[in-house]
């Protein structure tokens, strides 16, 4: 994998939603958002709301964290099962990352984040999104 950073404006366009409840986690992937211009993030700050927020605004993304205020990531995408959207686990344990895998999430990153990974990931989901 090269360490180099994707051309942000090559990135398409897309819509992600991030449910976290520590703020400062959040202000760190708002930023990092941020350099990727045709990206839109929205975030929620626990499970409940985060549902709500996925089956209204139907993200292209929806970044997860492991461990919310009301219930766990798990239960999140348990939710979410009948809806074609994709979870991110972001936990750092390898037992909790393959048992994020194993409940279908399309990825795994951890925490703290680290920046090339993330900006990566995003370009390469987003790059393989069908054109419409």
């Amino acid at each position: 994998m090269s360490n180099q950073l994707p051309n942000a404006t090559a990135s398409r366009a897309g819509r992600l939603l991030y449910i976290e409840d520590n703020p400062v986690n959040i202000l760190v992937v708002e930023e990092l958002v941020k350099s990727r211009p045709a990206l839109t993030l929205v975030c929620e700050i626990d499970g409940t709301s985060g549902l709500a927020r996925a089956r209204s605004m139907r993200p292209d993304l929806i970044l997860l964290d492991m461990q919310l205020p009301d219930f766990d990531g798990y239960e999140v995408l348990a939710r979410l099962r009948a809806d074609p959207d994709a979870g991110v686990a972001a936990n750092a344990m390898q037992e909790d990352k393959r048992r994020a895998e194993a409940a279908g999430f399309l990825a795994y990153w951890t925490k703290p984040i680290d920046f090339k990974v993330f900006l990566r990931g995003l370009h390469e989901f987003f790059e393989a999104l069908p054109r419409s």
